[in-house]
């Protein structure tokens, strides 16, 4: 249950991590407070999230998680906010990598 708990952590603090990618390409500058203060509390959110996860996951294996969710999450975002392209050869890393991130859960697991 304890290793359950910290690859939800994990989960959120790569969703935070998104978020706070998504804030700092919309905000306009180091002066766009709303947007920088919404980016930081995402941030920090983010690195809370990521220490819990530290409790019951290896370091190894929650910071290849946490970075494959979240650049697969910003990719996303970036396609669906910014209308970036999308290609066969983004999709089949995409792919890979999801792949890679159920494998090693699987296997810290067991």
């Amino acid at each position: 249950m304890e290793h359950r708990f910290g690859m939800l952590m994990l989960v959120l603090a790569a969703i935070a991590e998104s978020v706070w990618n998504v804030a700092l390409k919309k905000s306009t500058g180091l002066t766009d407070w709303a947007v920088n203060g919404f980016g930081m509390l995402f941030l920090l959110a983010g690195i809370f999230l990521f220490k819990k996860s530290l409790d019951s996951i290896s370091l190894s294996i929650a910071a290849l998680v946490w970075s494959g969710v979240s650049l697969t999450l910003t990719i996303g975002l970036d396609i669906l906010f910014f209308k970036t392209r999308f290609d066969l050869l983004t999709a089949a890393f995409m792919v890979l990598s999801i792949l890679s991130i159920i494998g090693l859960s699987y296997s810290a697991s067991r």
